[in-house]
């Protein structure tokens, strides 16, 4: 038997706010009535009752009591948002030195990586409703990588970052994933502009990405933060949707 769950439609500003504060799922329906009223910010929004649907009052429910959302899935991945914890099984991954050859590696102190995950969770979900998410295996439901959507300041579009464990590469994993997370990114979210910045050296990224379309434009430098700030030349791939 299903579990239902309640999720509020106001038009009040103050029970908005109490239920912001009380961390009670809601919806704000504007109207003529409340144009002047000042609502929380970050609250769900609605003009027409008519664009509330069943996976919209499933999604602001699971905003508002920390549940993470499903953002879409394949034959045998889930994506979905990160969790804290997701975090040790993160170290694992990490743990082959060919993981972090390209990118930054987890903080030294999984205390650390924690705090960076509630805030990444609050501050980016919250903020944009997309970002990097967990790639997770169907059969087993153990996490088996990252990939997502990122908003890169300076360029158009969003980027496409992706890491896969070494257990699971060179099965296709990646590929399917990615292509789930861009058909989603040009569904869902509206957005038809993709980049990806990849180091030279880093063979197999620079072929995915050619696989799913992606076309190099030259190059770009960037800073890397290991320590200190690094300056580093990266090939620019963009993905464009006609």
């Amino acid at each position: 038997m299903e579990t239902e769950h309640e999720v509020i439609i106001t038009e009040n500003a103050d029970a908005a706010q109490y239920y912001a504060t009380n961390h009670i799922p809601y919806i704000v329906w504007l109207n003529e009535r409340n144009r002047e009223q000042h609502f929380p910010s970050g609250c769900y929004c609605v003009e027409k009752l008519s664009d509330i649907d069943a996976r919209y009052l499933d999604r602001v429910y699971r905003r508002a009591k920390g549940i993470p959302w499903d953002i879409t899935e394949t034959s045998r991945l889930r994506i979905r948002e990160i969790t804290i914890e997701d975090v040790p099984q993160l170290y694992e991954l990490y743990q082959d030195a060919s993981i972090t050859q390209f990118m930054e590696p987890l903080f030294a102190e999984p205390e650390q990586e924690i705090i960076y995950t509630k805030e990444y969770i609050r501050n980016v979900y919250g903020f944009y409703g997309y970002g990097m998410w967990v790639i997770e295996s169907k059969e087993n439901g153990k996490v088996m990588g990252r990939a997502g959507l990122e908003y890169k300041e300076g360029f158009d579009g969003l980027e496409l970052g992706f890491m896969l464990g070494v257990a699971y590469q060179h099965k296709g994993f990646a590929y399917e994933a990615c292509s789930a997370i861009l058909s989603y990114g040009i569904t869902e979210l509206e957005q038809r502009t993709y980049c990806s910045f990849i180091a030279e050296e880093n063979k197999a990224s620079r072929r995915l990405c050619e696989r799913l379309g992606f076309e190099q434009h030259g190059s770009v430098l960037l800073n890397n933060v290991d320590g200190l700030m690094v300056e580093k030349e990266y090939l620019k791939y963009e993905y464009h949707v006609d």
